[in-house]
């Protein structure tokens, strides 16, 4: 995919995103927006960088990530999302 249509893609990914029912999604998912737009990065590399490097840095977002999204998932389980005292607060 070009830088054109990465732009393209991303500028309709983030239309999407502030619609109402993406707006919803972003608040109550954020960890997954974040995702889902790494995700359109790496697709877009997938015939420009060799295999073996695009799935190292995917398992390099993977194991970064992990723990934002876990973090993300046990404030959502404990309704915890605009809490004084999240999970692994500073």
């Amino acid at each position: 995919m070009s830088n054109i249509l990465l732009f393209i893609a991303s500028t309709i990914y983030a239309l999407i995103l502030n619609t109402p029912a993406g707006r919803r999604f972003v608040d109550d998912y954020t960890a997954v927006s974040v995702i889902l737009g790494v995700l359109l990065v790496l697709l877009s590399l997938r015939r420009s960088v060799p295999g073996h490097h695009l799935r190292r840095v995917a398992i390099a977002f993977a194991v970064a990530g992990s723990p934002l999204v876990l973090r993300s998932t046990l404030n959502r389980a404990r309704g915890l999302k605009n809490a004084a005292h999240p999970v692994f607060s500073a």
